[in-house]
């Protein structure tokens, strides 16, 4: 025990004694990484080797032994650096080039290895020949075949049995193309040489080469079991199994090389190829994002992503990834179905149309995906394209439930064949309720109440508890004025559910329409009294006393209804509805307030708020309640005829014009067409609407409407007696102010002033609120009348006080006849209205210039001239202001400045010239 008790304290001593020494030698650390190597402890050896080239850097002996460490430790970048320093640093070539070989053939720095001496002094011929073999390899990549060639023809004489010099002969085939031949010499040479690593790799690239890749995978397999830890070959083969439709397989490999290198895109693609096979959708969208975020973009690796995003229901995640491929794929690939049903799981309705109309191919699978995205499609707006889906539809449609949706579809968009579908529906399942009821509508809709009464009788044998077919045929022997019968129908609906209140109200319009009032009040009012919140009954009620005059009677019912139950949102529409109608605009807006800010509520409160809006004059709200309801509906008819209306009423023709062209992009609308034409009459583009008219169809020519704008057509075109008879008919019709401009625009072209003043004094004599008119007639009666005209001005001013025309137009007048006290009130009225306004500016300036104010009425024609470029007769008021004010130096810079180019304009200067005696 003392033995052992004095040896560990010399132990401790030694290495006292040699740290008080100094620091150790390069050459001792040397000597200790040979140790280490002995023991087999590479990791040690390596440390001590650049231990001691910290010491001497120049040590080539330490750079060799760290290079070949490098080498047995796989590590190929560094062993390249620090055998090409070893051999830099003078260590034996003949030592350094054949690994020095290995190196650059791992790294790929083929050009560095084509220029190594594969006939160092000391090299023995099987090292030359090896080293030859692969500087051929290097030449061949760097496309310099012919130095290739040469070099194989002088290793041919290399003195050897080694089988580099027999891979080298059999390489003259690869770079000449014969890879058959190739890979045949190889195929020899490998029954010698089963497990050699380089017989193997070119043996499996020739395979490649012939486009054998099964072949390839046997043989890069046998490499992988020899050569394991070969990275490198590993992926290779786990690639050409995933490529050879061998995924599962790969996935051993795939692993592997993932506990090495987990972030790596590719082998993260293949994993998620792997997982894919295992329809293991969560694992697949781990490993392809994980390839994505790491810089990966193949358009195979998106679809998978976007696949596995789709089976798990992340809709955003699939619509992502597919979205950005979509362009790649050809038409009717399965990924744009993916793509179609994604995008119409998050309502993206505007992009679905483009991808459904790549698909052709379809089959009954796909009759689903259609319906719903052309029901989608029809519900947003997007007719057309709604349309083109359903014609694709009608091949693959043949279940009972697709033709019915087919059928509903078809008549959603006035398709008649809608009907035949869902007798055809109804022929194979004659139980379908949906196909039923549809059909049922679509009878009473086109008038064939034969087929009605036979579907109900259909219906009653199937379905003998339904009070459905008993109310069909009452409906339709009710139309047919057949009332007794129809009342046993509804009585018998009425017996099958006596709760329910629609059999009860259909006898009470029995009775209205035979002309029993009495009786179906009385009966009304007794269904009121049971159900008091029941809308349709109310409804009817309502008509009732409208009909009566007892308007505000059927309202309080409804208020009565609505305060009751305040959360109806159908009873408080049914009440807004009712006070729009009574033009109670005001109170319709505020029983729909509580539903301004909500998200989800009927499209019917966008349509009576927005006209409730517009009706009562509230532009502002109006306004922001339309931008509302078109962002929610982007191609609402109801929204889009609203916020048309709003910018006509504020002139704004272009912004309207942009409106009309992107609905009717999406859906065919005579309507909105016809308001198309009107903005582009608006805002002058006669050749657009020209052809916009030609393209008109005929039932529409004779519409009052359409002849109004073909008057303005022939204006434009000069031709006002074609244009006068159908101007008469537009504004006979509708006597609005732009149609009484047009009739009196056609008038006057004709020389006819007097029929023209005669019809604006007529129209305004009954209209005498319309103000537009009323200035049309003060415009005229100047000329005439000015008394008239400026009493005309005066009735327009207590209209409204803000016409700014009517306070410049009146301040003119009173300065025409010198009264300037007047004049200087109308005329600062208007400034205030129209700061800027270049003809505002000039009346108030020539009140100043009458009073010989020139300094403040040249201060106004200062600010008119920065303000926009001044016409003839403005500019020539400046300079005779200037004349007056005796500015002449800047009067005469005036008048070069702008050449007058009007006759009246140019006398007006001359007698400025004569009078002020100026050049």
């Amino acid at each position: 025990m003392k033995i052992s008790g004095l040896i560990k304290i010399t132990s401790i001593l030694l290495i006292i004694v040699f740290a008080g020494c100094g620091k150790q030698t390069s050459n001792q650390y040397f000597q200790e990484a040979q140790q280490h190597i002995l023991e087999d402890n590479p990791a040690s050896a390596i440390v001590a080797l650049k231990n001691a080239l910290q010491l001497e850097p120049q040590l080539a002996s330490a750079r060799f032994e760290l290079g070949r460490l490098y080498m047995l430790e796989r590590q190929f970048e560094n062993a390249e650096k620090e055998l090409d320093r070893a051999l830099s640093f003078g260590f034996a070539a003949a030592q350094v080039l054949p690994l020095l070989t290995q190196a650059y053939q791992r790294t790929g720095a083929y050009s560095a290895l084509s220029k190594l001496d594969h006939q160092a002094a000391g090299l023995t011929t099987d090292e030359t020949a090896e080293m030859g073999y692969f500087k051929v390899l290097a030449l061949g990549r760097l496309n310099q075949l012919e130095q290739a060639g040469d070099l194989i023809s002088q290793l041919q004489n290399v003195q050897t049995d080694s089988l580099f010099k027999r891979l080298t002969a059999a390489y003259q085939f690869v770079l000449n193309s014969q890879y058959a031949t190739a890979k045949d010499a190889v195929a020899k040479i490998r029954v010698e040489f089963p497990d050699n690593a380089e017989v193997l790799k070119l043996l499996g690239q020739l395979n490649l080469s012939l486009n054998m890749p099964k072949e390839a995978v046997d043989i890069f397999s046998d490499y992988v079991g020899y050569y394991p830890l070969d990275n490198q070959m590993t992926f290779v083969l786990a690639k050409l199994l995933v490529d050879t439709g061998q995924v599962k397989r790969s996935e051993f490999y795939v692993d592997q090389l993932l506990n090495i290198s987990p972030l790596n895109p590719l082998l993260n693609e293949l994993k998620a190829a792997a997982r894919a096979a295992h329809n293991d959708f969560i694992n697949t969208s781990k490993h392809a994002e994980a390839a994505i975020n790491a810089g990966a973009t193949g358009s195979s690796l998106r679809l998978m992503a976007g696949y596995s995003a789709y089976e798990q229901g992340n809709y955003e995640g699939a619509n992502r990834h597919l979205s950005l491929v979509a362009s790649e794929l050809p038409n009717n690939h399965p990924g744009l179905k993916l793509l179609a049903a994604s995008q119409l799981a998050l309502g993206l309705t505007d992009e679905v149309g483009d991808v459904l109309a790549r698909l052709d191919d379809l089959s009954e699978k796909d009759a689903p995906l259609l319906s719903r995205a052309s029901y989608q499609l029809l519900r947003d707006g997007y007719e057309k394209d709604a349309r083109k889906l359903v014609e694709k539809s009608v091949s693959i449609s043949n279940t009972a439930e697709e033709l019915t949706r087919l059928g509903l579809l078809q008549l959603s968009l006035n398709n008649l064949q809608g009907i035949v579908n869902l007798e055809q529906a109804m022929a194979i399942a004659p139980q379908l309720e949906n196909a039923q009821s549809t059909l049922a509508k679509a009878y009473l809709a086109t008038q064939q109440y034969t087929k009605a009464l036979s579907l109900s009788a259909k219906w009653k044998k199937n379905s003998p508890d339904d009070v459905q077919p008993y109310m069909l045929a009452g409906d339709v022997l009710m139309r047919q004025k057949q009332y007794e019968l129809a009342q046993q129908e509804f009585q018998q609906a009425q017996s099958q559910d006596p709760q329910n209140p629609i059999p009860k109200l259909a006898l009470v319009n029995l009775q209205l329409a035979q002309g029993n009032v009495l009786q179906g009040e009385f009966q009304l009012t007794e269904l009121l009294v049971n159900y008091p919140s029941f809308i349709p009954a109310l409804a009817t009620s309502f008509l009732l006393d409208k009909q009566k005059g007892q308007v505000e009677l059927g309202l309080q019912k409804i208020w009565t209804a609505h305060n009751n139950h305040p959360e109806n949102i159908r009873l408080r529409l049914l009440l807004a509805r009712s006070l729009l109608v009574e033009q109670q605009y005001q109170q319709s807006i505020e029983v729909l307030a509580p539903l301004e800010s909500s998200e989800d509520v009927p499209s019917e409160y966008w349509k009576v708020m927005g006209q409730s809006l517009i009706r009562s004059n509230q532009k502002e709200r109006a306004t922001v309640h339309h931008d509302r309801w078109l962002n929610q509906q982007p191609h609402n008819k109801d929204a889009t005829i609203g916020k048309l209306l709003l910018l006509d009423s504020e002139n704004k023709f272009s912004q309207a014009l942009t409106l009309t062209q992107a609905f009717l992009d999406k859906r065919d609308d005579p309507q909105v067409g016809l308001l198309r034409l009107h903005f582009l009459l608006m805002d002058r583009q006669y050749a657009q609407a020209k052809q916009v008219y030609a393209d008109l169809s005929s039932n529409l020519l004779d519409l009052p409407l359409v002849k109004g704008f073909l008057a303005r057509l022939q204006l434009a075109d000069d031709q006002p007696k074609l244009a006068l008879p159908n101007a008469k008919v537009a504004y006979q019709t509708r006597p609005s102010e732009r149609n009484l401009v047009v009739l009196v625009v056609s008038l006057e072209r004709l020389k006819l002033h007097t029929q023209a003043l005669a019809t604006i004094q007529q129209h305004v004599a009954t209209r005498p609120n319309d103000m537009a008119a009323r200035m049309l007639l003060a415009e005229r009666q100047i000329s005439l009348d000015v008394s008239q005209a400026m009493a005309s001005y005066e009735t327009a001013l207590q209209q409204n006080p803000d016409n700014y025309v009517a306070n410049n137009n009146l301040a003119y007048l009173y300065l025409q006849q010198g009264q300037l006290a007047k004049a200087k009130q109308f005329a600062n009225n208007a400034v205030t209205l129209q700061p800027r306004n270049a003809a505002a500016l000039d009346t108030l300036a020539q009140v100043w210039v009458a009073e010989k104010n020139y300094r403040k009425a040249l201060d106004l024609y200062d600010l008119a001239a920065s303000t926009e470029t001044l016409n003839e007769e403005i500019y020539l008021n400046y300079i005779e202001a200037l004349l007056a004010a005796d500015r002449r130096v800047i009067a005469r810079r005036k008048i070069q400045q702008r050449p007058l180019t009007e006759p009246n304009s140019q006398q007006r200067l001359t007698e400025l010239k004569a009078q002020y005696q100026i050049e």
